[in-house]
């Protein structure tokens, strides 16, 4: 039975933080480098003024958080590494731009994790690339990569208005033409025209595909406001298709049907492929960096 990524808009937030400086302002009046205890608890080296650290430094907070990067007036700003690194469970690495002691601006997020102590390599890893703020990553693409699943990997793209997913069953097939055999979801929402689908395999027997018009909802999320959802059963030679209004189920009807089940995919996925192309290029440079 093939498993399903489920690819949630990932959220890491690193537990330290900081003011997005620019140019040659985050270095001025920096004449010495000196060591530091923060306030928090870190240790400093690095530029400073006025006995807080300015301009390029170090800091590390005990054995496992580690900051290199620009500061102003005693905060992370600018560009900088965060990594934190607990060998039992986890290594986090960020790489962009800093802001109010938090990550604010373009950067990367990489994330490896052990899904229990014992362990001995990682078993996800997940990287993000693209616009945070407050530490969060709002807008980009994203990979997660889940190891214990042998070689799926999950793909997302997201922006307010926009947002486009789909996962492989096999990773040897990233250097390769997509084929919908090898997808286990492909979704697309264009949310500033309401248009969209969702294409989701959910086992060797049964389909999932459902499109029309989509909204956001209260929590932020997107669901299907008016369209069709369009279950197909193997077992039963059937296609279960429900009509969806102001996002509930109007009517419901099966349908007999003598296509096949990966025919029945590969038609609709077909059509549909040459939406991921302004994509393809950044996922694969993404991935590669996991």
């Amino acid at each position: 039975m093939k498993k399903l990524i489920t690819i949630p808009l990932l959220t890491v937030v690193l537990l330290l933080g900081l003011s997005v400086a620019n140019g040659e302002d985050v270095y001025a009046a920096t004449t010495q480098e000196v060591s530091l205890t923060l306030s928090n608890g870190g240790t400093y080296y690095g530029e400073v003024q006025d006995g807080k650290p300015h301009g390029k430094g170090t800091a590390t907070w005990g054995e496992y958080k580690t900051y290199i990067g620009e500061w102003k007036y005693g905060k992370r700003s600018g560009k900088g590494e965060f990594i934190i690194t607990i060998p039992e469970t986890t290594q986090v690495i960020y790489d962009g731009t800093w802001g109010y002691d938090k990550q604010n601006g373009q950067g990367t997020l990489i994330e490896y994790s052990k899904f229990n102590e014992f362990s001995e390599e990682y078993d996800r890893a997940t990287a993000q690339q693209g616009s945070f703020k407050s530490g969060i990553p709002v807008s980009g693409y994203s990979v997660i990569r889940d190891y214990t699943l042998e070689s799926e990997v999950g793909f997302r793209y997201t922006t307010d208005d926009v947002i486009v997913a789909y996962a492989l069953t096999d990773t040897n097939e990233m250097n390769a033409p997509l084929k919908a055999e090898n997808m286990s979801l492909f979704a697309f929402v264009n949310l500033k025209k309401g248009s969209g689908f969702l294409m989701q395999y959910t086992d060797d027997s049964q389909n999932m595909y459902q499109y029309g018009t989509y909204k956001k909802d209260s929590s932020g999320g997107t669901l299907l406001y008016n369209g069709k959802i369009e279950l197909f059963n193997r077992h039963y030679d059937e296609i279960s298709i429900a009509n969806v209004q102001k996002s509930k189920i109007a009517t419901f009807k099966a349908v007999p049907t003598s296509e096949k089940l990966y025919s029945y995919r590969e038609r609709i996925i077909k059509k549909k492929l040459y939406l991921l192309d302004p994509y393809i290029s950044n996922f694969k440079k993404l991935f590669n960096q996991l």
